[in-house]
C-alpha cells in the first residue's frame, strides 16, 4: 500500500508552525473541499471524492472511521504523502480544470499521471497517460511513419524526449521504447547523449540513467551494421535501373545519390532507413517504372528492419513486447 497515511490522534489541531518547514497553500484550495492533502511542504484542500472515484487505494482508505480528535485544518482531516507537490499540482489542475488543456499535454502532466496513476492505482488516469506515449511512439512501422515528428498528443519542449526515454524505462512501458530510443537516437548524436548535454527550458540538464545510456551506445553500431546490409541494394544495378528504363545513366545516378544518402547519413547519427520514399532527393530523378521498383523495394526493406528494431534495444520481438503493469 502507498505511503499516504492519515495522521495520528492528537489533542490540538495541527499548526503550521509543528514543522521545521514552513507549510503553504496550493493555489487548489477548494472551499467545499473535505480533506487536505500535504506533501513536501505544500497542502492541497481538495474533495474526498475526486480521490475515490479515481484510486481504489484512496477509496479504501478514507472509508476507514477515524478519531474524532484527530488533526484538522478547517474542520478537515490530513493526509500526509511523500509524492512531489508538483506532480500533484499537475494532476489536481487537470482533475477539476479539465477543460485547460486542449487536446495535447504537456511533458510534466503526462509524467505526474504516470507516476501517481499507477501508484494509487488510479487506472483511468494512467491509461490515458500512456495512451498518448502510445500514439507518439507506436509500434507499427505505419503508425510510426504517420505520426514521426509531429507530436500532437504530448507537448514538445527542449530536454521531452529524453525525460521521456527515462519514464518508459522507469515505469516499463516497453512497447514506446523501440521507437522513442530511436528517435532519440535519430536526433541527437551518442557523444551528446552521453555527456548529458540537453537542457530543459528552465535550464537543468536532463541526465539519462546508465543503464539507458549503455543500452543505447550498444544500439547505435546494431542499427549502423543492420541498416549497412539492408539497404546494399542501394549499390546494386540488378535492381535499379529497371530493365526497362530508358533513362539508365539518370536512374543510376539517382541510384547512386540514393545510396549515399543513406550510408553517409550513418557518419552523422542520421538513420534514414524509415523516411517516407519520397522525401528523398534522389527519388525525384527517377523514371515511372525505377521510381515504382525503388519505393517497392525500398518499403519492403524498411519494413524487415522494422522488425529488428526492438532487438537493437535488447528487447523482445515486436508480438512478445509488452508494457509490464
Amino acid at each position: 500500500m502507498p505511503d499516504a497515511d492519515i495522521p495520528p490522534s492528537s489533542k490540538r489541531q495541527r499548526t503550521d508552525s509543528d514543522s521545521a518547514t514552513p507549510i503553504s497553500r496550493s493555489k487548489i484550495w477548494m472551499p467545499g473541499g473535505d480533506i487536505i492533502l500535504q506533501t513536501q511542504s505544500t497542502q492541497f484542500r481538495i474533495n474526498s471524492d475526486i480521490l475515490a472515484q479515481q484510486s481504489p487505494i484512496f477509496r479504501d482508505m478514507l472509508s476507514i472511521p477515524q478519531p474524532a480528535n484527530k488533526p484538522t485544518i478547517d474542520g478537515c482531516p490530513i493526509v500526509h504523502l511523500s509524492d512531489a507537490a508538483k506532480d500533484w499540482e499537475l494532476l489536481l489542475e487537470t482533475l477539476y480544470n479539465p477543460f485547460q488543456h486542449k487536446e495535447t499535454l504537456p511533458f510534466d502532466v503526462v509524467a505526474a499521471m504516470v507516476r501517481l496513476g499507477k501508484k494509487y492505482e488510479m487506472a483511468a488516469i494512467k491509461n490515458n497517460a500512456t495512451w498518448r506515449i502510445h500514439y507518439e511512439f507506436p509500434n507499427t512501422l505505419h503508425s510510426w511513419i504517420e505520426v514521426q515528428n509531429k507530436l500532437t498528443k504530448i507537448e514538445s519542449q527542449p530536454g521531452m524526449m529524453l525525460d521521456l526515454l527515462n519514464l518508459v524505462y522507469e515505469y516499463e512501458i516497453r512497447s514506446s521504447v523501440p521507437t522513442l530510443a530511436f528517435n532519440c537516437l535519430d536526433m541527437m548524436s551518442l557523444e551528446h547523449l552521453m555527456k548529458d548535454e540537453t537542457r530543459r527550458p528552465d535550464g537543468s540538464c536532463v541526465h539519462l540513467a546508465p543503464h539507458i545510456k549503455l543500452t543505447l551506445a550498444i544500439a547505435v553500431e546494431r542499427i549502423a551494421n543492420q541498416q549497412r546490409t539492408s539497404f546494399q541494394w542501394l549499390d546494386d544495378d540488378t535492381i535499379l535501373p529497371h530493365p526497362q528504363c530508358n533513362s539508365r545513366t539518370e536512374c543510376t545516378e539517382q541510384r547512386q545519390e540514393l545510396y549515399r544518402t543513406v550510408m553517409w547519413g550513418l557518419e552523422e547519427y542520421h538513420y534514414h532507413c524509415f523516411d517516407p520514399w519520397n522525401d528523398f532527393d534522389g527519388t525525384k530523378g527517377l523514371c515511372r517504372k525505377c521510381n515504382l521498383v525503388g519505393e517497392g523495394t525500398f518499403k519492403d526493406t524498411a519494413s524487415k528492419m522494422w522488425e529488428f528494431l526492438p532487438s537493437f534495444f535488447q528487447l523482445p520481438q515486436w508480438g512478445d513486447l509488452k508494457d509490464l503493469e
